[in-house]
């Protein structure tokens, strides 16, 4: 559980969108207490609101460099390599910030860091050109992007 979210079974504070998506498939979660089925994925009830806001209103650029992958496939080693090889002329090795900061710090997921309870990012200054995220949403799910 993030800091950011509420304690319980992840069905309290949802917004009616969500609520109406409750009624999907809906079966026991390994992370979270339950996952549903929406748009042929299957998600923690948790992060409905972030992958729905994400899906609204993500703008992606040209530049964008995204680690999409499945969970438990390596996702911190992904990030982290990514991370150092964007930036390996931008910090010297003794203060590189792999060595003091989590790779899922620098390298954030859109649903559920970013996007999380239906919040918009301003990304206009927080993101260095090529911005780095991480995801869990399938394809499928990014070609419903505006």
């Amino acid at each position: 559980m993030t800091e950011n979210q509420p304690a319980g079974d992840g069905e309290t504070d949802l917004s009616n969108e969500c609520k109406e998506l409750l009624s999907l498939p809906k079966e026991g979660g390994w992370i979270s207490l339950h996952q549903h089925q929406y748009q042929g994925f299957w998600c923690p009830t948790e992060i409905f609101q972030g992958i729905i806001a994400f899906q609204k209103h993500f703008q992606a650029r040209d530049s964008d460099i995204v680690v999409a992958c499945v969970p438990k496939s390596g996702t911190t080693w992904l990030k982290a390599l990514i991370f150092a090889i964007v930036n390996q002329q931008r910090f010297k090795i003794k203060i590189h910030p792999l060595l003091t900061s989590n790779s899922h710090n620098l390298v954030p997921f859109l649903e559920v860091d970013l996007y999380i309870n239906n919040l918009v990012p301003d990304f206009s200054s927080k993101f260095p050109e090529p911005r780095l995220f991480a995801t869990h949403i399938p394809f499928l799910l990014w070609v419903q992007l505006n």
